[in-house]
């Protein structure tokens, strides 16, 4: 369910290599156009050069951009179904080749006024999308943006969650495969946002939005979000991200139960060889019985990668996910109390084409996961992708 795409995240992938493998050489400008015939005046040439490059800024072309990531992915209780457990929405189909996402879009940035938009399909979309009607499904990203005062942004429309390290695109996570807490918290949503952007250590931003990770909302209750991130130097960044609302877009005739939601992460660079991430997440909602109380769950992260060479690198992570109540993942026995580990590589062997192969392994407290019609307290699977950008 989860956003968040931050820049420095394609920045840790691979140090230094990613963005050169994902970023499109820059457009031309109006200094490698054809210049005109020979202007009167070296002052009246100087003037027509400023002129052209002002136009330049103030009107700047829009990117198009794409990527394609397929995936195949076994799980070794193989599911009847085949599909994997259900509070998984990334690469959750068994023992079979597929799309989990491939995207096309435009983006414009200027001076005063930014905006996205972008069409979707694979199975990440079909699962984690499924309770938006019809052609919500396929949007990606759809915003507006105006800048109001110095740093200060107005962003208005679908956009990616202002929660979460991990974010739905398999290219830009240090993982290939999403945390549980990950994939149970939002990865989109919808509304409004100010954005305060000091540069290189501060980012503040405030937000409006329909509620926990939807587009069409059902009920009359909004909710409000905030997000911090500070950057003490260049190795270090810390967020933090809050949601405040009804969580369960149901009508209002069902009842109201508030969500209070708190998403912490910290990413370490102490070199250009290792990157460190930690994550952890807790959250409360009123109890469904009326008589007061919240249920709780937590969630926890710690991620290392080790770059190997110029074009490629090992990636581990441990976690645990605590949902007792199963607010965010039900399973039979209520919620989950899950520990995962998983053991990943990653390859990029020619620009723009990434591909990564992780072995995944969840032991839970109870037998909450499905093999030959009986339940197991284990889980695991591997899972390969290959990653396209254009």
């Amino acid at each position: 369910m989860r956003n968040s795409l931050p820049y420095f995240l394609a920045a840790g992938l691979l140090p230094g290599l990613a963005l050169a493998q994902t970023t499109p050489p820059p457009a031309p400008t109006s200094t490698t156009t054809t210049a005109p015939p020979a202007a009167p005046t070296a002052t009246a040439a100087a003037t027509t050069a400023a002129a052209a490059a002002d136009t330049a800024r103030a009107d700047p072309k829009p990117e198009f951009f794409g990527y394609v990531g397929v995936y195949y992915g076994y799980d070794f209780n193989n599911p009847a179904s085949l599909q994997r457990p259900g509070f998984i929405y990334s690469e959750n189909l068994h023992n079979q080749i597929a799309v989990n996402l491939a995207y096309l879009g435009a983006r414009y940035t200027g001076e005063r006024v930014r905006g996205t938009f972008t069409i979707q399909t694979g199975t990440y979309p079909d699962a984690n999308y499924a309770a938006e009607p019809g052609v919500f499904k396929n949007i990606y990203e759809a915003w507006g943006g105006v800048r109001v005062a110095k740093n200060l942004w107005l962003d208005a429309g679908i956009f990616l969650s202002h929660i979460g390290l991990e974010g739905p695109n398999s290219r830009d996570d240090l993982t290939l495969t999403r945390s549980i807490m990950a994939d149970n918290s939002p990865y989109y949503e919808t509304g409004a946002k100010l954005t305060y952007d000091r540069g290189k250590k501060w980012l503040f931003t405030v937000l409006a939005i329909n509620g926990w990770q939807v587009i069409r909302d059902r009920n009359q209750n909004e909710a409000v979000g905030t997000q911090v991130q500070f950057r003490p130097s260049a190795k270090w960044l810390l967020n933090s991200s809050t949601f405040v609302g009804e969580g369960r877009n149901v009508p209002d005739s069902v009842g109201i139960r508030l969500r209070y939601f708190h998403d912490f992460y910290v990413t370490y660079d102490p070199s250009r060889k290792w990157k460190i991430a930690g994550a952890f997440d807790t959250g409360w909602q009123e109890k469904l019985d009326g008589k007061g109380g919240y249920d709780a769950w937590q969630g926890g992260a710690l991620i290392v990668r080790r770059r190997l060479w110029e074009r490629a690198g090992l990636v581990g992570r441990v976690e645990y996910f605590h949902d007792p109540s199963g607010v965010l993942a039900a399973t039979r026995v209520g919620g989950l109390y899950t520990t995962g580990y998983s053991l990943g590589v990653d390859y990029l062997p020619v620009p723009r084409v990434i591909l990564r192969a992780e072995f995944k392994e969840f032991v839970d407290h109870n037998s909450v996961y499905l093999k030959d019609k009986t339940y197991k307290r284990t889980d695991a699977a591997v899972t390969t992708m290959l990653g396209l950008t254009f």
